[in-house]
């Protein structure tokens, strides 16, 4: 099966599933899904459609994703990113082991995406996620985290989804900041 191909087909659970089943395990032709995903076109079907793929196989075998997430990271970088991409990548980054050379990177632009309110509603609850699983190793965030979370509470337009996640972590950090030294 050629991976690039398939998904031009279409965007279905059926096709989908073909690929997930076509791939399995196999770190190589999951490099190939990969290859679509990073495609830079100017169709962003095919790279939106493998970016679906790849969540439901990180939700099976996150450990295929894993040695791509620096390049995950480095792609949130890219202006052009459409947000069905950024949403896979932050819904994926949320789960996964981050590099510690890379969360100071990460952390910088996740918090740009979560304060900005014109990112969907998805992009800025997953955004929280990620800086409240960063500060469990840089805790001298945490305040900070805090603080932003409380100011996005407060905006008029505050989606249910953004404010049930930023409730949800407000509430974990004021735990761990009470309990800090």
């Amino acid at each position: 099966m050629n991976i690039y191909h398939q998904l031009e087909k279409s965007h279905s659970k059926e096709n989908s599933l073909k690929i997930i089943t076509f791939i399995g395990k196999d770190a190589n032709k999951f490099s190939e899904l990969m290859n679509c995903f990073f495609m830079e076109t100017q169709d962003y079907r095919v790279p939106q459609r493998a970016a679906h793929v790849v969540s439901l196989i990180f939700d099976k075998n996150p450990e295929l994703v894993q040695p791509y997430v620096p390049q995950l990271i480095k792609s949130l970088y890219n202006p052009e990113l459409k947000n069905s991409l950024k949403r896979n990548i932050l819904r994926n980054l949320q789960f996964s082991e981050i590099p510690q050379d890379e969360m100071g990177k990460l952390y910088d632009r996740v918090f740009q995406l979560v304060t900005s309110p014109n990112e969907d509603i998805a992009i800025r609850a997953f955004a929280i996620t990620i800086l409240y699983q960063i500060t469990g190793f840089y805790p001298e965030l945490k305040p900070e985290l805090k603080s932003t979370i409380e100011f996005i509470l407060e905006e008029p337009g505050c989606s249910p989804g953004v404010r049930s996640r930023g409730r949800k972590v407000l509430n974990e950090l004021q735990i761990e900041l009470k309990n800090l030294p």
